[in-house]
């Protein structure tokens, strides 16, 4: 697997944080790197974002923008971690594995770089800034905050349409006839799903807000990794449950930009 590291200087807006990511992408693209899925999936949602911010969609756009950002240190972190071959949280060791494996299908690897990103990082992510902002317990300021983080579940269902173009473009041609086969179906399950992880992650934001002393928040963290590698493998595993001939055809299908 080619290293894409980040350099030690970590961005600070959110335009150098797409700049990198862009960096990334096409590195990844270059070689052939199955992370590239993700990676792709990521730099759309970051744009929409920016565009988002720029719009005054959220209701306070710089304490978001430094949640982006903060978010995205987050994901570099993983990948650094990765390459050196040194601890990182398990659901993206094994979104990372599996890319690396390339027996994967695309929306797998998009779906476990989303699944690691969403359920592990983001509520690390908002009880850090949370904290240091001194804004829990205040209710009303909680309140604020929950209000915009449930903003981005508008932007994450109005991507759908648009994240499955582009991995149709780039990854898997086939997956338009998924889209015409389900109708409007696919885009319901899918905004259902990041709705999901978004309500559960204010939940597990509380939780670990809410904690006495540090061998609690420890556990707490431990819960959040357990369950997001939980959904990982499940993710790994969801199309050859009853079939697992089909995984054979994995490598076959990505090699001609089919699924």
């Amino acid at each position: 697997m080619k290293s894409i590291s980040t350099p030690e200087k970590q961005v600070e807006t959110l335009e150098e944080v797409i700049e990198l990511m862009t960096e990334h992408l096409h590195a990844l693209q270059r070689t052939g790197d199955y992370r590239a899925v993700f990676q792709h999936v990521y730099l759309l949602m970051t744009r929409e974002m920016q565009l988002r911010l720029e719009s005054g969609f959220f209701e306070d756009s710089i304490w978001m923008e430094r949640v982006l950002v903060r978010f995205a240190h987050y994901y570099f972190s993983a990948v650094n971690a990765y390459e050196a071959d040194i601890s990182c949280a398990p659901a993206w060791k094994l979104a990372f594995q599996i890319a690396e494996e390339k027996q994967s299908f695309v929306l797998q690897d998009a779906l476990l770089g989303i699944n690691a990103h969403i359920n592990r990082d983001l509520p690390m992510v908002l009880h850090k800034i949370l904290i240091e902002d001194h804004t829990w317990p205040n209710a009303r300021l909680m309140l604020h905050r929950r209000r915009d983080h449930e903003r981005i579940n508008d932007v994450l269902g109005d991507l759908v349409d648009i994240v499955q173009d582009e991995l149709a473009k780039h990854y898997a041609r086939l997956l338009r006839w998924v889209d015409v086969l389900m109708g409007r179906n696919d885009e319901t399950l899918s905004s259902f799903f990041m709705a999901n992880c978004r309500t559960n992650v204010w939940y597990n934001v509380e939780l670990l807000l809410d904690v006495s002393n540090e061998t609690e928040f420890q556990n707490q963290q431990e819960r959040i990794d357990e369950e997001a590698y939980r959904i990982g493998l499940q993710i790994a595993d969801s199309p050859f449950s009853k079939y697992r001939f089909i995984k054979n055809l994995a490598p076959f299908m990505r090699r001609y930009h089919w699924f």
